[in-house]
């Protein structure tokens, strides 16, 4: 079957001959669009005439950005037209950019469409020039993805594969016959979550880019998912809860059942936390959270590596999309300041802190957190004026659960273990409704 191209034109007749604009589409919807994406399209102008053809003036809407490779489109010649729009805010977006040529009174207009869901603050509006394009292009790389029986080394057909991108599912994939699929990235680092039915589930930190860009996971019978270590009264049944009819509470904390809550993060953000998916997955569990939350409660994120820092000061989860965006703009490196980062933690939560409600800091770490004696002082008399902490191990050794429990008992909290993201999804929410559920 013979495949045509359809093509838009624009017949203009002049004393001196004719100019015959033709172009590709006038239109692109980009679908879903998130930070990382290039959020650029390429559209071509192609002067079929005699008459050379001028672009006179271009307007440009709010986060719209123009590049011409030309400005002159001489006959039998094609120019491109590279439009940019740079969201600020979770939108449905609709654009459209009028360009005026020399040759007719009209403007072309170019239309971009598409779904913002996540965006950079910080991001410049400007559109790539055509000489950054290529370098663009080589920092993201086209990852090759193989599933298959490890026992029998048999592809797996119909394999689900998540990717996981600073805590939120980037992108879902679906193996094919041969167990293979392909995903071209940003270079980075991704977490990746592969289902296959009857094989369980296997999870896996991966570092992508040009020198690494394949990955085989094995798949075997499912094995009994290793239990969070936690004190026994933090395990909870999950009440019946009808609609919520107010607009205050969420479908996971009504407010009849739950009192306010003053929450603040303590994360670890030293180097360590890199490795293994482990901050992909804390974001994970902190997002999950988030999204439970209503607008009584007050949240804060305190870091610590390096240096301690108050990323989110105290404030009531109002703006979601907001707070999701700083979480998932944390990063690790640097050695650990523990102890700074655990008064500071303190001093946040006494500010803020509720007479009735729940007061709990929630420290999330890799390593082993030893306190002074100054330190478990301090611990022990925040809990008796009603500021807890609970210990979050994230893929933590064996031999640090010894520290993160003294922590926990001492601050009248609990001790919980994350190692996967199912337990990602889960954890944080329930110790929170745990400790706020109303008596």
């Amino acid at each position: 079957m013979k495949k045509y191209t359809l093509y838009f034109f624009f017949l203009l007749i002049s004393s001196s001959g004719f100019a015959q604009l033709v172009f590709n589409t006038s239109y692109h919807n980009f679908g879903e669009v998130n930070k990382q994406d290039g959020k650029y399209y390429d559209f071509t102008l192609t002067n079929a005439g005699t008459q050379e053809a001028k672009i006179l003036r271009v307007e440009e809407p709010y986060g719209v950005s123009v590049r011409f490779s030309s400005k002159v489109i001489l006959p039998d010649s094609t120019i491109t037209v590279r439009i940019k729009y740079t969201p600020k805010r979770k939108e449905l977006f609709k654009v459209d950019i009028p360009v005026w040529v020399n040759i007719q009174n009209q403007p072309i207009t170019f239309t971009l469409e598409g779904d913002a869901k996540t965006f950079d603050i910080k991001e410049s509006l400007q559109s790539p020039d055509f000489i950054s394009t290529k370098k663009i292009d080589e920092d993201r790389t086209e990852l090759q993805i193989k599933v298959i029986d490890i026992n029998t080394k048999q592809p797996i057909n119909n394999a689900t594969i998540e990717i996981i991108w600073d805590g939120l599912v980037y992108k879902q994939l679906k193996t094919n016959r041969s167990g293979e699929t392909s995903q071209t990235l940003k270079n980075d680092a991704y977490y990746f979550v592969v289902n296959a039915e009857g094989y369980g589930t296997e999870e896996q930190a991966i570092e992508i880019n040009s020198e690494n860009n394949s990955v085989t996971f094995l798949m075997g019978e499912p094995k009994p998912e290793e239990l969070i270590v936690e004190k026994a009264d933090t395990v909870i049944e999950e009440p019946f809860v009808p609609e919520p009819k107010d607009t205050i509470s969420t479908a996971e904390m009504p407010v009849s059942l739950y009192a306010e809550n003053n929450i603040v993060f303590l994360i670890d953000a030293s180097v360590s936390m890199k490795q293994e998916g482990r901050m992909d997955l804390l974001k994970a569990a902190m997002i999950e959270l988030l999204n439970g939350l209503r607008s009584i409660d007050k949240l804060a994120i305190v870091t610590y590596a390096s240096t301690v820092e108050v990323v989110l000061e105290s404030q009531f989860v109002k703006d979601k999309a907001q707070i999701t965006q700083i979480i998932q703009d944390l990063s690790a490196g640097g050695r650990t300041a523990g102890a700074q980062g655990l008064q500071k933690a303190y001093e946040v939560a006494l500010q803020n802190k509720l007479t009735e409600g729940n007061n709990l800091i929630i420290l999330a770490t890799d390593g082993a957190f030893n306190l002074s004696k100054g330190d478990k002082a301090n611990v022990e008399q925040n809990a008796a004026s009603g500021i807890y902490i609970s210990v979050v191990g994230v893929k933590n050794e064996k031999w640090t659960e010894k520290s993160m429990l003294s922590i926990s008992e001492s601050g009248k909290g609990s001790y919980l273990s994350i190692k996967s993201y199912k337990q990602a999804k889960e954890t944080l929410l329930n110790e929170i409704k745990a400790k706020s559920k109303k008596k």
